[in-house]
């Protein structure tokens, strides 16, 4: 560290325009700060239902002097020379308010404000922090949480604790039908998160600026419950619960349209960010794909249905049937990482596959058996997550495994050419003080063969 005093900005991120507007290169977003490069990361929250974003700020040079936001020092923030990385969190649907600032990677050390300039110590844990966001977006941004157990007509309050009401009408034709509405005088309202009772829906998103909310119960004698919303100028989007007994939602393009009763069986391709649908019971869904920046130009694109399980059918990339992945049981998310260096939207060079069981949360990886091969392998880990340096320091290794596989591809195909013409002229004689012949002293290509086969690369992965 050379002692440079550091400002850092929370306002930036990698889509920010004006004074939240952020620099690109091979080795992903940044920012300067004086003549001190500021690099920033991003990741979302929870996983991987991702209504939260955690933006974060961080330096290899220099000392954080100060944090500012929208042009003003933030106060409060303590030990400020000791770090060397500050996040902060966002609601997905909303960046002009930050919730909060952790300084560090200290999982107790976030902060809070009620003013936008003062923040304090929030005591908060890796337990704790989802409800903790989720009351600083309902008092900051005004998205509230909806709890479908709430059918009288009347009011009830937002379970946050911000006090404010939230109107329900029941109507009890067809097995009865709920809507929620923002209380008289406002035409829009927000939701974080969806509750039946004290039971957390999967499935369903955060909403921002919604006119209404309808449950129908049972419509047309369906068991299942049918959950649509209005954004004005904006089409319905409708959920159906999985099964009756389920706390997960599947999105439906139609009213009449059902699930199936399975668990959706997806056809994933990791050469896409977007477009991937799946056959939703008489409909065709889009699947929800989340792009984060990893570091060093490595990004992450997961794929999931936001929380509720799948079945994997199959998994290619550009065209490309991609063997030997395990897909076994039901998913919640399937992510891949590639390096796209300047470009974040570039997937053409994808290095690893991440399969996230249900149920435990089994974490598995996978890479390239061998370079030229379609078929992956599973690298031999203990089936916790991959995160942060890990995660990067995993992807370096097998980019330059990659950069040195190349190299023996030109050596080789220079070795090639060699023996064709030796082969062509006859020539088994002396070059530079070796014998040369036709098999190149009975190595050569063969031996380049097994340099680029699946033992030299368990090897190298063993030692990341």
């Amino acid at each position: 560290m050379t002692g440079k005093g550091v400002t850092i900005d929370i306002g930036k991120r990698p889509e920010g325009s004006g004074n939240q507007k952020v620099e690109k290169d091979t080795k992903g977003y940044y920012y300067e700060s004086g003549k001190v490069r500021v690099n920033l990361t991003d990741d979302w929250f929870p996983d991987p239902e991702g209504t939260y974003r955690k933006l974060t700020h961080s330096l290899k040079d220099g000392n954080i002097e100060s944090i500012v936001h929208k042009g003003s020092a933030l106060s409060g923030l303590t030990g400020l020379e000791s770090h060397t990385s500050v996040s902060v969190l966002y609601w997905s649907s909303n960046y002009q308010n930050p919730l909060l600032i952790q300084l560090g990677n200290d999982e107790n050390e976030y902060y809070t404000t009620s003013d936008g300039s003062t923040w304090t110590n929030a005591n908060i844990n890796t337990t704790t922090l989802k409800s903790k966001l989720d009351k600083e977006n309902c008092t900051k941004n005004g998205a509230h949480i909806i709890n479908l157990t709430e059918k009288s007509n009347g009011n009830y309050r937002c379970p946050n604790g911000c006090k404010t009401n939230i109107q329900v009408s029941y109507n009890s034709s067809y097995g009865g039908i709920t809507f929620y509405q923002p209380t008289i005088g406002s035409n829009t309202f927000s939701v974080t998160s969806f509750k039946d009772g004290s039971n957390w829906q999967l499935g369903l998103p955060s909403l921002k600026s919604v006119s209404q909310i309808k449950v129908d119960w049972k419509a047309s004698g369906e068991t299942n419950p049918l959950l649509y919303f209005y954004h004005q100028s904006r089409p319905y989007r409708y959920f159906r619960r999985s099964s009756s007994d389920s706390n997960t939602w599947i999105e439906v393009s139609l009213a009449n349209a059902h699930p199936n009763g399975q668990t959706p069986q997806i056809p994933l391709d990791l050469s896409k960010s977007s477009g991937i649908t799946y056959d939703g019971g008489g409909s065709k869904i889009n699947i929800t794909v989340l792009r984060s920046h990893i570091g060093e130009g490595y990004y992450g694109y997961q794929y999931s249905l936001r929380g509720a399980s799948f079945t994997v059918e199959s998994v290619t990339h550009n065209g490309t049937l991609l063997t030997g992945i395990s897909f076994q049981g039901t998913l919640i998310s399937v992510s891949g990482y590639y390096y796209g260096g300047k470009n974040p939207t570039d997937q053409s060079n994808i290095l690893l596959i991440e399969v996230v069981a249900s149920g435990n949360s089994k974490y598995s990886y996978y890479q390239k058996k061998n370079k030229s091969s379609n078929e992956w392998t599973e690298l031999d880990r203990s089936g916790k997550r991959l995160v942060d340096e890990a995660l990067k320091v995993i992807l370096i290794n097998l980019k330059k495994l990659k950069e040195t596989l190349d190299k023996l591809d030109q050596l080789e195909a220079r070795l090639e050419k060699l023996n064709k013409k030796l082969n062509e002229s006859h020539n088994t004689g002396v070059l530079a003080g070796s014998s040369v012949g036709t098999g190149l002293g009975g190595a050569g290509l063969g031996a380049l063969a097994v340099w680029k086969g699946p033992a030299l690369i368990a090897r190298l992965i063993t030692r990341l």
